[in-house]
């Protein structure tokens, strides 16, 4: 009788586990898809990018839809040599932080910190936003700090 209760109870433990990671993955996409688009607005807005504002717009409907969405390759973006290699370096961080929400870190601040990350090297590439860049940087490493890296 007691290993019926115990497989029972198994069962529904097990039969839990993906509901909560469903759960998570849904609240990291939806905190990421509000982070994407206020990038986006700000691209319009401040900077009258339009490319700009389709391509992280694009980013928050597919985290919308709940499809994988990236953190950004420094590679791709025009920036020094040596701030793409610590930029990387960073991503690397992030992309390890983030398999920890996948197992019950915060999935608001994971999306905060891949936001933040993102809009640190989009507006690194641009001259006349490099106080906003550093306020990105500031936000991504303060999640960073609180996810536990």
């Amino acid at each position: 009788m007691n290993v019926i209760r115990f497989l029972v109870v198994a069962l529904m433990l097990t039969a839990a586990l993906p509901f909560a990671a469903a759960t998570q993955d849904h609240a990291f996409s939806q905190s990421l898809a509000k982070g994407y688009a206020e990038i986006a607005r700000f691209a319009v807005a401040k900077l009258h990018d339009e490319s700009g504002q389709s391509y992280f717009q694009n980013k928050s409907d597919r985290a919308q839809a709940n499809f994988p969405v990236e953190p950004e390759w420094p590679t791709n973006w025009t920036l020094a040599p040596d701030l793409q290699k610590d930029m990387g370096r960073e991503r690397d961080g992030l992309m390890a932080a983030l398999a920890r929400v996948n197992s019950g870190a915060d999935p608001k601040t994971g999306a905060i910190a891949q936001v933040n990350f993102d809009c640190w090297v989009a507006l690194a590439s641009v001259p006349a936003m490099q106080k906003e860049s550093a306020r990105c940087r500031n936000a991504f490493h303060a999640a960073m700090q609180q996810l536990g890296s």
